[in-house]
C-alpha cells in the first residue's frame, strides 16, 4: 500500500512541476502564481509514511531545480522542509477542510521563507529582490484557493487507490 501511495503521489508531482512550469510560468495573477508542486507535496505527505514523505519533498524539489534556474538543491532543501512540517502537522488536516486550507497556507509560507533564506545564503539575492513581499503574501492564498478543490479530491483519489490512511479518531472536548 504504501509504494503505491508513494508512486501516485510521484506521479502527482511530476504532473504539477509540468503545470507550473508550463502553464503558470507565464499566467501570474497580480504578480505571483500558486506553487502547485509543493501544494501536491503536501498533499502527499499527509497520506505517506514520514520517511516517504520527506524524500517525495525532496524529490519535488529537486525537479523544480532542474526544470527551472534555480541552483539544484535549493528548491529540493524547501520542500523537504515543508514536508516534514506537514507530517509533524498532518492531524490538523483531519479536523475538516477550514482548518486543513490554513495549514495548506501555513506550510506555503515557511517554506517560501526557507527557500528565500537559503537562495539569499547561497548568492542568489532572494531577500534583496523588490517583489518578495508580494510573494510570499500571495502565493499561500494561492495554494490555499486551490487547496479547498486539491485535498478533498486527493483524501478521495488516496482512498481509493491505497484504502482509508488511518482511523480519524478526533479529540473530544
Amino acid at each position: 500500500m504504501e509504494g503505491l501511495r508513494f508512486l501516485l503521489s510521484l506521479l502527482l508531482v511530476m504532473a504539477a512541476a509540468l503545470v507550473q512550469t508550463s502553464v503558470f510560468h507565464s499566467i501570474r495573477p497580480l504578480g505571483a502564481s500558486p506553487d502547485v508542486v509543493l501544494l501536491v507535496v503536501v498533499v502527499g505527505a499527509i497520506w505517506l509514511k514520514p520517511e516517504a514523505a520527506v524524500l517525495l519533498g525532496f524529490l519535488g524539489g529537486l525537479l523544480l531545480d532542474v526544470l527551472g534556474s534555480a541552483p539544484l538543491g535549493l528548491s529540493g532543501l524547501a520542500f523537504t522542509v515543508g514536508s516534514y512540517i506537514t507530517v509533524r502537522s498532518r492531524d490538523r488536516f483531519d479536523y475538516g477542510l477550514p482548518v486543513g486550507v490554513m495549514t495548506v497556507g501555513g506550510i506555503t509560507l515557511v517554506t517560501l521563507v526557507t527557500n528565500a533564506l537559503i537562495g539569499t545564503l547561497f548568492g542568489e539575492g532572494t531577500l534583496g529582490n523588490p517583489d518578495i513581499i508580494r510573494t510570499l503574501l500571495l502565493v499561500p492564498i494561492y495554494n490555499m484557493v486551490f487547496a479547498l478543490g486539491v485535498l478533498p479530491l486527493a483524501d478521495r483519489l488516496f482512498s481509493w487507490v491505497a484504502g482509508p490512511r488511518r482511523n480519524r479518531m478526533r479529540r473530544r472536548i
